[in-house]
C-alpha cells in the first residue's frame, strides 16, 4: 500500500514506489510446496539492482538452484532461469560479476542468465563449502583495471563444531578478467581472523555476511565471555593483501536474529537488516537511530518472510515470503512469492527521524531510481534491461 507520494514526485517515473507491494510465484513455474503453495527456495540471495533472486533448494521442477527474474513493478510477470550450480551457491557481492559454487567454481553471471545450465565455469578459487559468501573490493586502487580483487568468507572449518559454527577465514584473490581469459593472479590463501578478539568473543562464531564492499562482516560469538550472544558487525582490512584483519567492533545489535545482511553505503552509511520469527527488520546506522530496529509490516496483509532478505543499490528490501490475499469480497488465497518494501516511507522510521531532527537519505524510493538501477546492472553484465 503506498503512502502519500511527496509533492515534488509528479513526473510518473517519480513518482514513489508502493510502501510494500506483492510478486507472487506461479505454480505452474515453481511447484508446489508441502502446503499447497508455490514453492519458495531456503537460501536467497536479492541482486543489486532487485532484478534477480538467486535461489537454493528450488526443488525438482527446477532444479537445486534457479534464478528468479522479477519485474520492475506489480504489472510485470515472473521469469524462470535453471542453473548449473549446487545449494548454497552464493553472488559475488557488490556487482555480481560472478556467482560461486559450493567448489569455489566461479561463473559469469551473464553466462548463467543467457546460457542456463549450459554455462560453464570461468575459473576455480576462493573459501568453498556451505554457508560461504563474497564481496568483490571496488576500492581498491589499481592501474591494472582488468584486475577483480574478490574477498570470500567461509566457517565451519572441518568438522570442528556443529554445522554452521566456527572460527572465521577470509580469502582475497586477484582475478585478472579480460574476457574470454580469467585467471587469478594474486591469492592471499585462507585467513583466520579475530583471534586478537578471544578474550571478548570467545573463538567461535555463527551466521557470519560480507558486506557488499567486503570491508566490514556480521556475525554472532556463540559463547562470549563479555555479554551474551549477539549479532556484531566488525571491519575488515581496506587492504586486497593485508596479513590480518582488525575486527574492529562497530555494531552490537544487542539481539541473536537470523543473518544481518548490509544494503549498499547511502548518505549516513549502509543499513542492516535481518530476519527474526518470520519478519524482516531494518537498522538505520546513524549514531542515533543504530539501537533501534523498524519492521516492515502492512497493517491488511499477514507477511511471513521465509529467507534473509536483500538490499538493492537504491534501497529497496526484497525477501522471499508466504502471505494472504484477501479481496474485499471473497475467500482469502494463500500466495507466496517476494515481497518489496520501501523502508523510507516506513511509518516508524519516519516518526523517528522527525523525532530526532534528522533527515533521511531520500523522503522515498521512486520508480526512476528502480529503472536507472535495473539499466545500471543490465549495461555491466550486457544483458537486455
Amino acid at each position: 500500500m503506498a503512502l502519500a507520494v511527496p509533492a515534488q514526485a509528479r513526473e510518473p517515473n517519480n513518482v514513489c514506489v508502493d510502501a510494500v507491494s506483492y510478486l507472487p510465484l506461479d505454480a505452474e513455474m515453481v511447484g508446489l510446496d508441502s502446503n499447497g503453495v508455490p514453492a519458495l527456495g531456503t537460501y536467497e540471495r536479492i541482486s543489486p539492482d532487485g532484478r534477480f533472486v538467486l535461489r537454493s533448494f528450488s526443488g525438482a521442477r527446477l532444479g537445486e538452484v534457479s534464478l528468479i527474474e522479477l519485474p520492475a513493478d506489480t504489472a510485470g510477470r515472473l521469469a524462470v532461469y535453471r542453473t548449473p550450480l549446487s545449494n548454497e551457491a552464493f553472488p559475488v557481492q557488490g556487482t555480481w560479476r560472478y556467482v560461486v559454487d559450493v567448489d569455489g567454481r566461479h561463473f559469469r553471471f551473464a553466462d548463467v542468465v543467457q546460457q542456463q545450465e549450459q554455462a560453464k565455469p570461468r575459473f576455480q578459487g576462493g573459501m568453498r563449502g556451505f554457508y560461504a559468501a563474497a564481496a568483490e573490493l571496488t576500492r581498491v586502487k589499481s592501474d591494472d583495471k582488468s584486475l577483480v580483487w574478490i574477498r570470500s568468507m567461509s566457517w565451519p572449518q572441518g568438522d570442528r563444531g556443529g554445522q554452521g559454527t566456527g572460527p572465521l577465514q577470509v580469502r582475497t584473490m586477484g582475478v585478472r578478467d579480460q574476457g574470454d581469459l580469467v585467471e587469478v593472479v594474486s591469492d592471499s590463501g585462507p585467513q583466520f581472523i579475530c583471534g586478537a578478539r578471544g578474550s571478548v568473543d570467545g573463538g567461535v562464531y555463527t551466521l557470519p555476511m560480507i558486506s557488499v564492499d567486503g570491508l566490514e562482516f556480521s556475525a554472532i560469538p556463540i559463547n562470549p565471555r563479555v555479554g551474551q550472544p549477539s549479532m556484531r558487525v566488525y571491519g575488515l582490512a581496506n587492504d586486497a593483501l593485508a596479513a590480518a584483519h582488525p575486527c574492529d567492533l562497530r555494531v552490537d545489535l544487542h539481539a541473536a536474529p537470523g543473518k544481518a545482511v548490509f544494503g549498499f553505503a547511502g548518505a549516513r552509511s549502509a543499513m542492516l537488516i535481518y530476519t527474526d520469527n518470520a519478519s524482516v527488520y531494518f537498522v538505520d546506522r546513524h549514531p542515533a537511530l543504530r539501537d533501534q530496529v523498524f519492521r516492515i509490516e502492512d497493517t491488511q496483509t499477514q507477511v511471513l518472510a521465509s529467507a534473509f532478505p536483500g538490499l538493492t543499490r537504491d534501497g529497496r528490501i526484497v525477501f522471499g515470503a508466504s502471505w494472504k490475499e484477501c479481496p474485499s469480497r471473497g475467500v482469502c488465497l494463500d500466495r507466496a512469492g517476494y515481497v518489496v518494501a520501501d523502508p523510507y516511507q516506513n511509518p516508524d522510521y519516519r516518526q523517528q527521524l522527525q523525532r530526532l531532527g534528522l533527515s533521511p537519505d531520500k523522503a522515498c524510493i521512486t520508480r526512476r531510481d528502480v529503472l536507472q538501477e535495473r539499466r545500471r546492472f543490465a549495461t555491466q553484465h550486457g544483458l537486455k534491461p
